[in-house]
């Protein structure tokens, strides 16, 4: 399961690093539920597999049913994405059962936020009904055949200050800082392909993988 790193209820990875294979933290069981809202099929988090606020934002657990089992339940199995978002790229947020349009309108260098730094964060266009709000973390952004998912949603600009927690501000290529109330951003998610193996295993050390290592902390 693919939700933010700064959404994992145990504690933020801290700037730099990342949590790798810790006892999973979620209380309540994950919910899965169809395009209208209803809900299709359960299942428990049995392991954190991974987490990480650099470079992206991205947190992966590892449930108790296989990807066989939660379709025969009536759950959609998305692909994860091996290429990045590029400006001018369609894309649809997926959260509750709504899935309003998105035009990525820019790929900014670096979004920083709180300590924490994204590189090549997607910025929504905001002519589209494309919006992230408190609620809509960890929200899939799905490419234009409804399949494929090649982002996450996670933060926007709520007050208009600058790179502060909850106002995530553009740093450029020549070091130049911008925030601007009320932008949406999402993140990439297509180097996570590049680290996992057979059966959906992490493997930080194989070749091509570019994710932050793992944090010290209990295993």
């Amino acid at each position: 399961m693919l939700t933010n790193g700064h959404c994992v209820p145990s504690g933020r990875p801290a700037p730099g690093t990342a949590l790798v294979d810790r006892p999973a933290d979620l209380k309540n069981p994950v919910t899965v539920n169809d395009s209208a809202g209803y809900t299709r099929t359960t299942a428990r988090a049995t392991r954190l597999v991974y987490a990480t606020m650099s470079g992206t934002d991205i947190a992966l657990y590892r449930l108790d049913k296989t990807y066989a089992q939660l379709a025969a339940e009536g759950a959609k199995v998305f692909r994860l994405s091996t290429t990045p978002m590029r400006k001018g790229d369609r894309l649809s947020m997926a959260y509750s059962f709504n899935r309003p349009a998105c035009t990525v309108e820019a790929v900014v260098p670096h979004l920083r936020e709180g300590g924490h730094q994204q590189d090549h964060a997607v910025r929504y266009a905001t002519s589209d009904n494309c919006v992230s709000r408190p609620g809509h973390s960890g929200s899939a952004l799905l490419a234009s055949d409804g399949e494929t998912v090649v982002g996450i949603n996670n933060t926007h600009n709520r007050d208009g200050e600058q790179c502060t927690e909850n106002n995530p501000c553009e740093v450029g290529r020549n070091g130049s800082v911008t925030a601007v109330q009320g932008r949406s951003y999402g993140q990439q998610v297509h180097r996570i392909a590049a680290c996992l193996t057979a059966g959906s295993r992490l493997d930080l050390d194989r070749p091509g993988c570019a994710l932050p290592r793992a944090a010290a902390g209990p295993r």
